[in-house]
């Protein structure tokens, strides 16, 4: 299942520099077929453990289900402000004084001292983008957002069903920026150590932008096919994956998922780039 859509915001005015993939910026995550979401009778653990006082949040993970994902990257860290200062200076017209206010809420690049983030903030990752954003970043770089199946997928360690990165250990400070720890602000990218995988941050911090349309629950998407004209609707409101800094325990774990507006730049959603294993 993949509902994803290709977006490009201004793509002729883009200049891409030379992308060479490295180990060092991204990992090669190895497809598979997985189970992707959760089953009804895992909930009520999942609410116990997790402190939620009910099941409600939990219900666009349900039901479980087996997805195949191929051979693709993923950035080891988020995108950082310094990251994007790069973007912005390469291609004048996403500046904040000059991107088009129709593919923003306002708050592009608030944070920022006018077309530039302030040394403070350099390698905390990027917030206050919209979607579209993200997307032009990537492609930028000659990469894409990754898919909420890939994201998953790249989340977990490939051989258990772990409720977050790094185990089913409740989240602590010294394992995750998160709402519990009294921070309430972005910290640097790759502050807490990375899961098996050796991504960075894949939980807390920021949530994440990925490729993915929301129509609805697992049950609503398996069961009825929504309107391609629906699913290519650039508007249409995005899958967020992993939680942020001001997120519980229970928005932390692998499988959560939420959504988020693709015009709506917020302090606390982000973006990684990832890349087709075959792209080359």
């Amino acid at each position: 299942m993949n509902l994803s859509v290709v977006f490009c915001c201004s793509c002729a005015t883009i200049n891409h520099p030379a992308v060479e993939v490295t180990s060092s910026d991204m990992r090669l995550i190895r497809g598979a077929t997985f189970r992707m979401g959760t089953d009804l009778s895992e909930v009520a653990r999942v609410v116990e453990n997790t402190g939620l006082s009910s099941d409600a949040s939990l219900q666009p993970e349900i039901p479980s289900h087996m997805v195949t994902v191929e051979d693709f990257y993923l950035d080891v860290y988020d995108v950082t402000n310094d990251d994007f200062f790069e973007f912005v200076t390469a291609n004048s017209s996403w500046r904040r004084d000059r991107a088009d206010s129709t593919l923003h809420n306002g708050r592009y690049l608030e944070h920022w001292t006018v077309n530039r983030p302030s040394t403070t903030i350099g390698d905390h990752p990027v917030t206050f983008v919209s979607w579209y954003a993200a997307v032009a970043y990537c492609a930028w770089r000659g990469k894409r957002l990754p898919t909420e199946d890939e994201y998953e997928w790249a989340a977990q360690d490939g051989n258990s069903r772990f409720e977050y990165p790094w185990g089913d250990a409740f989240p602590s400070d010294e394992r995750v920026n998160w709402g519990g720890n009294g921070i309430d602000n972005t910290v640097p990218v790759g502050s807490y150590p990375p899961n098996t995988r050796g991504l960075y941050d894949m939980s807390g911090n920021v949530w994440h932008f990925t490729a993915d349309p929301w129509v609805g629950a697992y049950s609503v998407m398996l069961s009825v096919s929504a309107p391609l004209d629906e699913i290519n609707d650039p508007r249409i409101r995005r899958v967020v994956r992993g939680g942020s800094y001001g997120a519980n325990a229970a928005n932390l774990r692998v499988r959560y998922r939420d959504s988020h507006r693709p015009f709506d730049a917020r302090e606390m959603v982000g973006f990684r780039c990832a890349l087709s294993a075959n792209s080359g």
